[in-house]
């Protein structure tokens, strides 16, 4: 009951009271409908594995970033929430190992079983991120590596397999010091299919933290007040804001000086 007032209520639940669920719009329905993949199930098995799970709600006290995280920005396209999110924390990459933005939903992992990318395949002409960051956006996690299927209607069994084989070592279980804190961020129903792959590859999930934030694309879907169109400068300057008041980066901040 206490989760479905949260999807009611749109995402407003206090953070002291339901600091680690899912409301019903942050589910993805393509793993929810497979009873092994349930977000009541995922969550489980990814806490039980020594995984830590932070859903940012507004009064949630930000969360602090430290040098020698791995993190690793996420959204459902990689096109501009994870970007945003990817251009702030650029400017700390002597003290943390930023990864490219990832895009869960409709990139090239088939967390699904699929295909997905036909799905993403857009170019914004009117997209003014480089005024607002002074930089192009980065290339997608992996979109390197299977740029040449970006034409195909759909995979092979094949190219499934070699996408999901390189996305189970090099996205959601690397090979890392021990000790390295992986931080993953990410976005609404992205964050379901995180702790679904996470748990998948991963015996132990210690050291993994995933942060999950209750927004949807608000730079394609400005808020109202904003008084702007989508994808304008505005609209990178206002999320940008939102982000920056829930991470916690005095200790990167601190460590450069």
């Amino acid at each position: 009951m206490k989760i479905l007032i949260c999807g009611l209520l749109l995402l407003q639940c206090p953070a002291q009271t339901e600091p680690n669920v899912m409301a019903l719009n942050e589910v993805d329905k393509e793993l929810e409908q497979n009873n092994h993949s349930s977000s009541h199930k995922v969550l489980a098995e990814f806490t039980a594995k020594g995984g830590i799970f932070v859903r940012m709600n507004k009064d949630t006290a930000p969360y602090p970033l430290a040098p020698g995280d791995r993190v690793f920005p996420a959204c459902s396209g990689g096109n501009n929430r994870s970007q945003t999110l990817w251009n702030i924390l650029l400017p700390y990459t002597d003290k943390i190992t930023l990864m490219p933005p990832h895009a869960t939903c409709y990139g090239f992992d088939p967390y699904n079983g699929r295909s997905n990318w036909q799905r993403t395949q857009h170019t914004y002409l009117d997209d003014e991120f480089i005024s607002w960051a002074g930089r192009p956006k980065s290339q997608k996690f992996g979109w390197d590596i299977f740029m040449e299927l970006f034409s195909k209607e759909q995979a092979s069994p094949e190219e499934l397999a070699r996408m999901l084989g390189y996305y189970n070592v090099e996205y959601y279980n690397p090979t890392l010091s021990p000790g390295t804190r992986r931080v993953y961020i990410t976005f609404a129903k992205n964050g379901h299919i995180h702790l679904h792959r996470l748990s998948q590859v991963n015996t132990s999930l210690e050291n993994v933290v995933v942060l999950l934030f209750p927004l949807e694309d608000l730079i394609n879907h400005p808020l109202p007040e904003w008084n702007t169109y989508p994808r304008s400068l505005k609209t990178y300057v206002e999320f940008a804001k939102i982000l920056k008041a829930s991470l916690d980066l005095s200790r990167l901040e601190s460590a450069a000086e």
